[in-house]
């Protein structure tokens, strides 16, 4: 129980009281004392209390006519009543009044410890009845709010029964971001579509809970009766979404000139495309200028951010990190305002094209390596190094040399090498030349440093590796 309140004349019963239940075992968050009837209606009157421990003989107000005044209390506790045995009679009678139970004095500790027990078994079967009281209450409101005809049969049955306990005077909707603290007793909050909280209070209200909110959110007008729910609801997002590019409370939305950007999502993605993303951003910061100056629909913004961050998926699916995905971007609202939206997508976009430069870099890369190496497979039995080869594809020497490397799994001199001592081994079974016209006709431009390439690539001497290929069998000729 959150309140206890022990009513009783006697200081030291009281302070027994209250030691007895701050040992029971059982949670309770505050302990109040009065010291007479009158003192216990006041402090009841006050404070919120889920619990009265009342004596029945006290000074200016006795047990028995506090219990009658609780039903003036808009939330009356339960009642524990302790009397003298000879206040029997009264104690029967107050419980047929509606205490919930009564203990003799001297109030023996295990009695009144069970007792409290049952009475907070009693108070958290109450709290989740009235709870699930609420629940209903207010998915039967959020259904209203989000109905798009209220003259439906369900919409009639749900008003039918609900409107006695609905705001009977002038009710405004104030849209806006989950409010986190601590909020008024009498104010509904109904989860909109998206990450939106619709707060429902008296009119008067208003601007303390805008207040609370912070400077996005949107005011309806005032409205009365719960048939007028959806409409409130209606004018409190419009006004809400034209406070997410100004951030200021708006209290009106005026009709826009334009329901569609003057971009496209097509525009923008042609932009991905080559990379352009401060481009892609400024663009973007026209339309959201346009919206918070009421020449655009926010609704259209949205859309073509939704739009462009969709039709990424398309051509650019393998570039995009799985750990860094933009689907977050897909919905703008889920963004506090839309300045903190383009703040947001333009760190992303930004290391996004500086991806797609960087693939279509190592795209071309690929491809002039792949020139390069077809090159030098048609040349290498000419005079052939690497410069001559960066050159011929236009690449930076030491770039080549890098990614030479990375695409052939070897250096340059080692691949050129292999070329030529394979070329060297084919002569040598094809042919009868002589080793020294053969090493040249490979593109070895020396004797001496073609027999050693041949030979530590091979084991063998160019003769003795020509000897070998005869003892395995017949060859052709080549003249």
């Amino acid at each position: 129980m959150n309140t206890i309140l022990i009513a009783e004349d006697e200081k030291f019963i009281r302070m027994g009281l209250k030691t007895m239940t701050q040992r029971s075992g059982i949670p309770v968050g505050e302990i109040l004392e009065a010291r007479d009837g009158e003192e216990a209606l006041a402090l009841l009157q006050r404070h919120a209390v889920d619990l009265l421990i009342t004596d029945i003989r006290m000074p200016k107000m006795d047990g028995i006519a506090l219990v009658e005044q609780l039903h003036t209390l808009a939330h009356p506790p339960m009642v524990l009543a302790v009397s003298g045995y000879e206040d029997f009679s009264y104690a029967v009678a107050m419980l047929r009044g509606g205490v919930s139970d009564y203990l003799l004095k001297p109030v023996e500790r295990q009695k009144f410890c069970e007792a409290l027990e049952k009475l907070e078994a009693k108070y958290q079967e109450h709290r989740k009845a009235v709870s699930r009281s609420r629940q209903q209450y207010l998915h039967a409101l959020r259904l209203l709010m989000l109905e798009p005809s209220a003259d439906s049969r369900e919409s009639e049955d749900l008003i039918s029964r609900y409107e006695s306990t609905f705001f009977q005077g002038a009710y405004v909707g104030i849209c806006g971001g989950a409010y986190a603290g601590e909020l008024p007793e009498d104010v509904l909050c109904l989860r909109t579509e998206g990450d939106c909280v619709l707060y429902l209070a008296e009119e008067q209200a208003q601007d303390i809970i805008a207040g609370l909110l912070g400077p996005v959110a949107g005011c309806s007008a005032p409205h009365r009766g719960l048939a007028r729910l959806r409409a409130c609801y209606l004018e409190a997002y419009r006004c809400w979404q034209r406070s997410f590019f100004t951030e200021t409370l708006c209290k009106s939305a005026p009709a826009v000139k334009n329901t569609s950007a003057t971009v496209s999502a097509e525009q923008l993605l042609r932009l991905v495309s080559l990379s352009r993303d401060k481009e892609i951003m400024r663009l973007l910061g026209v339309q959201a200028r346009m919206a918070a100056q009421g020449d655009l629909e926010p609704e259209a913004f949205a859309q073509l951010c939704t739009e462009f961050i969709r039709g990424l998926y398309g051509p650019y699916k393998n570039l995009i990190d799985p750990a860094d995905d933009p689907v977050r971007f897909a919905q703008v609202w889920d963004f506090e305002c839309a300045r903190e939206y383009l703040e947001t997508l333009s760190g992303w976009l930004g290391s996004f094209c500086c991806r797609i430069t960087q693939e279509f870099a190592d795209y071309e890369n690929k491809q002039k390596i792949r020139q390069a190496v077809q090159y030098i497979q048609d040349n290498f039995r000419s005079p052939l190094n690497m410069a001559v080869v960066s050159n011929h594809v236009s690449m930076n020497y030491s770039l080549f040399s890098l990614l030479f490397k990375q695409y052939t799994g070897t250096n340059f001199v080692s691949y050129l090498q292999n070329l030529r001592v394979e070329e060297t081994k084919r002569l040598l079974t094809a042919t009868d030349w002589r080793v020294g016209e053969i090493g040249r006709r490979a593109g070895f431009a020396d004797e001496k440093h073609f027999l050693k390439v041949f030979k530590n690539a091979t084991g063998l001497s160019p003769s003795e590796y020509r000897r070998s290929q005869i003892l395995r069998g017949p060859a052709g000729s080549e003249k």
